[in-house]
Formats: structure tokens, C-alpha cells, sequence
């Protein structure tokens, strides 16, 4: 029942008020999610969000990213890491987080506040559409940009497909209320990576309601710029070009899926050798 839940996590919380025996409960509750996935599935959004209340949102994913970084279970890692996004985009108990994600990339951003996006994009790494969205959330919007190139290099799978066309639901709803009025902004230097961004997005999505409702999006945007007389192409040339301050993340990023590609090629060599040893027993027993 969901009362018992409850009043066990309030006892965990209790117990995690000491430093030690927090990361203690935080390995406990990934390890449990990652023997249990139904549990996941069914309670995961409870337990996390109301550990969020309990103890404080920054200090639990920032814990949660550094046991996820360390998990050989990739596949689990990716499937925590949407959960885990997911409520993040969504859920009231994460306010002050994104807040503070919101303001991360601005000039008056402290480094703690760009630490926490840091740790964040390593672990969401496993998960490339959840790591899109933190970009887009962050309004990191150069690195959402060239992340999106990055895509070409995924592997693009049904699963990948039904995240961005999530996200794309997403991006309408309140919580990015804020990137959809800076489509407004054509003549602020930030404005064509957030365009390139949402047009690669575009640009995956197979014909569907997802690819519509974007599309339609993106044309107000381009009637815009139209009326105002290609201000954002204007201010794109006035500015000059910045440092790649993304290296290092992109690089890590680069890393962790090929890491997911190797992992995906091992199980799948490993399900057609069992395959093939089953025929041949077959086979065998039928001579």
C-alpha cells in the first residue's frame, strides 16, 4: 500500500540524515530497482519524488547520478536515467532543482550550479534523449545543438523514437514555457543553435502527430523571422564564434554510447550462440 511506502521512506529519510548511512539508503534503493524492475516501473516516481521532499532534490540526484555512473548494468542505467529525467521535467517536488539547472549556463551562474548540470550530463550520458532534454532544460542550447549531430551515431531504435516523441510533448508543456518564448527572440545569439536543435529533432521524428505539432512550431518561428527580416541569420553573423566549451562533454558522451554499442553487439552474439547451440542440440537428439 502506498501509506506503507511512505511511512518507510520517512524512516529511511530519518536514517539518511547522517552522510554515511545516506549513501548507504541511495546504493540500498538502486540496487533494489535494479533486482526489481517492477517495483521501478510501478513505484519509482513515488519513491524518488517523495525522497525529494524528505531529504533535499539536488543532493539525492547528484547522489543518484554517481551510483548510476558505476553500474556495469547499462541497459538498467539508461532505463533509470529516463525515470529519473522524467520526473525531473515533470514533477513540483523538482522545482528548485530545475531552477537551479535553468540558470546554470547564465553569466551570473556560480560554478556549484554548473557542477550540478556536470554531474547530471555524465550519468544522463547513458540516455541520450533524457541528455537532450537536461540540455534543452539548462538552456545549454550550443551543446543541445551539437549533441543532436551526435544522434546520427545512435543506435535508432523504436524505444529512441517513442523518447523524442515524449520530449516533443514535453516541450509543450509549462516547464518549457520559457524555451518557447526565446523562439521569439530571433535576434539573440543563442537563438540559431536553439533553432538547429529543434529542427534536428525534426528531423528524426518519423511522419507523426509528434512531427506535426513541431513542425507547426517551427513555422510560426519561421514566419517570424520572415516579418522581421532574417534577424536571427543577422545576429548569427555578428557574433563571433565562441571556444568549444562542450569538448569534454560531448567526448564523454561519445564514450558512454559506445559503450551502450558494444554492450548491445556482446548480448546479441551471446543470444545467437545460445541460439545456435539449441539447434544443434536439436538437431542431435533428433539423429
Amino acid at each position: 500500500a502506498d501509506e506503507v511506502v511512505l511511512m518507510n521512506l520517512k524512516v529511511l529519510a530519518r536514517i539518511s540524515l547522517h552522510e554515511v548511512e545516506f549513501q548507504r539508503v541511495l546504493n540500498a534503493i538502486v540496487e533494489l530497482f535494479l533486482t526489481d524492475r517492477r517495483l521501478l516501473e510501478t513505484r519509482g516516481s513515488l519513491i524518488i519524488r517523495k525522497l525529494c521532499v524528505l531529504l533535499n532534490a539536488k543532493s539525492i540526484y547528484i547522489s543518484l547520478a554517481a551510483v548510476l555512473r558505476k553500474t556495469p548494468d547499462l541497459e538498467f542505467a539508461s532505463i533509470m536515467v529516463q525515470t529519473l529525467n522524467l520526473i525531473l521535467l515533470t514533477a513540483l517536488e523538482l522545482t528548485g532543482l530545475r531552477h537551479i539547472l535553468k540558470s546554470s549556463f547564465q553569466e551570473s551562474a556560480s560554478s556549484e550550479d554548473r557542477a550540478v548540470f556536470t554531474a547530471l550530463f555524465n550519468c544522463w550520458s547513458h540516455n541520450p534523449v533524457a541528455t537532450l532534454s537536461l540540455c534543452l532544460l539548462a538552456q545549454a542550447y550550443g551543446l543541445a545543438s551539437a549533441l543532436v549531430q551526435k544522434f546520427a551515431e545512435v543506435e535508432i531504435t523504436v524505444g529512441f523514437l517513442m523518447q523524442i516523441d515524449k520530449l516533443v510533448q514535453l516541450l509543450e508543456s509549462p516547464i518549457f514555457i520559457q524555451l518557447r518564448l526565446q523562439l521569439l527572440e530571433v535576434d539573440a545569439p543563442y537563438h540559431p543553435a536553439l533553432l538547429k536543435s529543434l529542427y534536428g529533432l525534426l528531423m528524426l521524428l518519423p511522419q507523426s502527430t509528434a512531427f506535426r505539432t513541431l513542425s507547426d512550431r517551427l513555422a510560426t518561428v519561421s514566419s517570424l523571422q520572415q516579418h522581421l527580416g532574417g534577424g536571427a541569420s543577422r545576429a548569427a553573423q555578428g557574433k563571433a564564434a565562441k571556444p568549444d566549451e562542450y569538448t569534454s562533454l560531448l567526448l564523454h558522451f561519445e564514450q558512454v554510447q559506445e559503450r551502450h554499442s558494444r554492450a548491445r553487439q556482446d548480448a546479441l552474439q551471446n543470444r545467437s550462440l545460445h541460439a545456435l547451440g539449441k539447434a544443434e542440440t536439436s538437431e542431435t537428439k533428433s539423429l
